[in-house]
């Protein structure tokens, strides 16, 4: 049996025709590989995304921020207590002055009543006239300083009373609200935080999943080295058949008669056939392996989407976390405006009340020395009045009740400054620490709390959105795949065909090779000369009896399958 001339051109017009729908449909498929296999990338990069986004420092730092603010809040009703507290001591001491403040009117009313008497009583002595004059004179002055003095006594009062209804509100308002706050803020930022722990750890199991397609789609590509491989010992053979066709066209085939050439097709027929036969074998079975591995993507895939959608799912709930806390931390908020507001208040208040204060001192200050002066005439007007004798006796009895009633009156003075330094410092205590320190206070704080919050959860909404479109295009892509890598329902039957075609032709053994020894040399270098890996070279060998020398191009080329593989992209 030997290969007919135009069935080695037949055969070989099929080999072509197999090598074209190999390298079309294995570049075709390689193609939408890389583009699953990016869409897979992307979707392992967005998920570190998520679980670097949905749980790390940032988070942490944002609860223990809304932590710090809970513990500030829950002080409040406290310290607005305290503030009540000294205006409840601020009242107190206001009302003590108002008492000294009537007592001082008293005095001076007595000490006008005295100096009017002295008046009448030296109205005969011209040495007494000026002194009653100047001495009332200056009663009057004391008069009008302590009615100033009562007159900012009754100021205080009026800004005392509103404030004091006011705090009381706020600390009803506090002790009622504020309790709740802190323990809605705690429960929905621990919510949230476990929320986005539950976000990063299903993240992470897809991940996972996506991390194994990813390694699957690797070997994948990999193993579609066979359609190269393939490609390149269909070459090899058609290389072959040419090589014999053109070696008996020669002047040195052509001489060796009919015998000798048909027994050098015959040779070669076997080799090609042998070369095909395992061609396809090999074809088969890594295929078979391609096509498996892609569909054991499907119950991957479906464990991605599955876990997905849970992400989508829960992230609802997360948004209505968010939602609550807005709503929580709007209340906090509200609260630490009245705070601000109560603080302003207060601040006002003891602004206002030290300045009442000094001009209250002030106040005093002019009565006393109106005080000092009255004794002084008082004691003057006796030390006269015992020079006059007799006639100034009674003037003299009136100015001792002068003096008597202006120690007392510096008494009630004295009295008046003791409360006044109190006073002082309550006022001064009052303000005390604000509860909203500005751009960093508490408010601005909640609110940079909040917003790092919706930050993030606006970061956890997009990726998710990202990994939908992301997982929908994989899957297409996937399908698309599996359909254009079904490989045995075309080339497969290609290539069985083109080795049922040479199996007619080609002989069961190898034919004698008796007085072709030197053309089989001289052929089997040249074909051997188009080996790129061991399993030709091996099959070669067995058919020619001797490996083919390899020449530099060859050497270089991948010893094995294997290497072949090593080769690849991945």
């Amino acid at each position: 049996m030997f290969l007919p001339a135009e069935t080695a051109t037949t055969l070989s017009t099929s080999l072509e025709d197999a090598r074209l729908q190999i390298e079309a449909r294995f570049l075709d498929g390689g193609t939408v590989l890389l583009s699953v296999l990016d869409c897979v990338s992307k979707m392992i990069d967005t998920l570190d995304g998520m679980t670097v986004s949905a749980g790390q420092d940032e988070a942490r730092r944002t609860q223990a921020e809304l932590s710090d603010v809970m513990a500030r809040l829950l002080e409040l009703p406290r310290t607005e207590q305290e503030r009540q507290s000294r205006l409840a001591d601020i009242t107190v001491i206001e009302k003590a002055l108002g008492n000294d403040v009537a007592a001082m009117r008293e005095t001076l009313r007595y000490l006008r009543t005295f100096a009017t008497t002295a008046k009448i009583t030296g109205a005969g002595i011209a040495e007494f006239a000026g002194f009653a004059e100047e001495i009332i004179e200056r009663i009057q002055f004391g008069r009008e300083k302590a009615e100033a003095f009562a007159s900012k006594l009754a100021e205080l009062s009026q800004q005392l009373k509103p404030a004091i209804v006011r705090g009381k509100e706020i600390v009803s308002d506090y002790q009622q609200l504020v309790p709740g706050i802190a323990v809605d803020l705690a429960a929905g930022t621990k919510r949230l935080a476990d929320h986005h722990g539950h976000l990063a750890a299903v993240a992470k199991q897809v991940r996972a999943l996506a991390g194994n397609v990813q390694t699957k789609l690797a070997t994948v590509l990999s193993a579609m080295q066979i359609g190269d491989i393939t490609r390149q010992r269909i070459e090899h053979c058609q290389a072959a058949l040419a090589i014999i066709d053109d070696y008996l066209a020669a002047d040195s085939g052509r001489g060796l008669g009919r015998d000798r050439q048909e027994r050098l097709r015959s040779t070669v027929a076997l080799l090609v056939y042998l070369q095909l036969d395992e061609t396809r074998s090999d074809f088969a079975r890594d295929t078979t392996k391609i096509v498996k591995t892609m569909a054991s993507f499907k119950s991957d895939i479906g464990s991605i989407l599955e876990l997905k959608q849970s992400m989508s799912r829960d992230e609802g709930a997360g948004t209505s976390l968010i939602r609550e806390l807005e709503t929580n931390v709007a209340s906090a908020q509200a609260v630490v405006e009245q705070v601000t507001a109560a603080t302003a208040e207060a601040d006002q208040l003891s602004e206002s009340t030290g300045r009442l204060v000094q001009e209250l001192v002030d106040g005093i200050e002019i009565v006393k020395v109106v005080r000092t002066d009255i004794q002084y005439m008082a004691l003057n007007t006796n030390l006269r009045c015992s020079r006059i004798g007799e006639e100034g006796r009674a003037i003299n009895v009136v100015t001792a009740e002068l003096r008597t009633f202006a120690a007392q009156m510096d008494e009630t003075a004295e009295h008046i400054l003791g409360r006044l330094q109190v006073l002082q410092t309550h006022a001064a205590a009052l303000a005390g620490a604000p509860a909203d320190d500005g751009d960093t206070g508490l408010h601005a704080r909640l609110g940079t709390a909040l917003t790092d919050i919706q930050r993030s959860a606006v970061s956890m909404e997009t990726s998710l959105d990202t990994l939908d479109r992301q997982g929908e295009l994989a899957v297409e892509q996937m399908d698309s795949t599996a359909r254009k890598l079904d490989f045995q329902a075309h080339l497969g039957d290609v290539l069985e065909a083109c080795a049922a075609e040479i199996a007619g032709e080609a002989p069961e053994h190898l034919p004698d090779t008796n007085g072709i020894e030197e053309a089989l040399a001289d052929i089997g270098q040249r074909i051997g000369r188009l080996y790129t890996m061991v399993s030709e070279r091996e099959l070669h060998a067995r058919i020619f009896g001797s490996t083919p020398t390899l020449t530099t191009t060859a050497s270089s080329a991948p010893a094995s399958d294997d290497e072949l593989f090593e080769d690849a992209l991945f």
